[in-house]
């Protein structure tokens, strides 16, 4: 992939990806960030031990964002995984045509709950930062523990691509909108306080 070989912002082994490949994000969540080094350290370790090139994001900056990039950086630097290749960031189409093209995704980060759902990418969601959210039929959730996370990813790999699941739109959202507004009539009231 010529863009990626262009990426100024990337760092790890040359990757093929002509087999397939995973992608992983996974930011620190707020109200567990003492935390965030040992849990990126455990999604590390699984990704790691996938038998395909993993194309991992870097979190973003919120509190324990610190931990997470630490945590990255160690394991990067000591442990020299083989499959990893690590991006600081990507322009926005780039990332989602990557995304539409990998095998899944694995982490904490909306856009596999949300936009992986309409695009049928298998989602792995680790941890507690998307409580609550609602969730496609494409993510499995599991917790911080390497052989969990390891043992999610293989099964979705498995899996397989998901159909497409509008359960955050189906990106015609702008025209209902302007079509209800069309219709509707609006009036003002003038109340003069004097």
């Amino acid at each position: 992939i010529e863009w990626m070989r262009a990426e100024r912002a990337a760092v790890g082994p040359d990757v093929d990806l002509s087999a397939g490949y995973l992608v992983v994000l996974q930011h620190p969540v707020t109200t567990e960030y003492a935390e965030a080094r040992t849990q990126v350290t455990e999604t590390l370790e699984a990704a790691s031990e996938m038998d395909m090139p993993v194309l991992w994001f870097w979190p973003n900056v919120d509190a324990g964002a610190d931990g997470t990039s630490k945590g990255i950086r160690s394991f990067r630097e000591n442990k020299h995984p083989k499959n990893l290749h690590f991006f600081k960031n990507m322009a926005s189409l780039d990332f989602l045509r990557l995304l539409y093209n990998s095998q899944g995704i694995a982490g904490n980060s909306s856009v596999a709950i949300r936009e992986c759902a309409f695009l049928g990418v298998p989602a792995v969601n680790i941890g507690t930062r998307q409580t609550g959210r609602e969730r496609g039929c494409n993510v499995i959730d599991v917790g911080y523990n390497r052989t969990d996370i390891a043992a999610a990813i293989r099964t979705h790999l498995h899996n397989g691509r998901f159909p497409s699941d509008p359960i955050y739109g189906d990106g015609d959202a702008g025209g209902r909108m302007a079509s209800l507004l069309a219709e509707l009539s609006f009036t003002t009231t003038k109340q003069l306080s004097y």
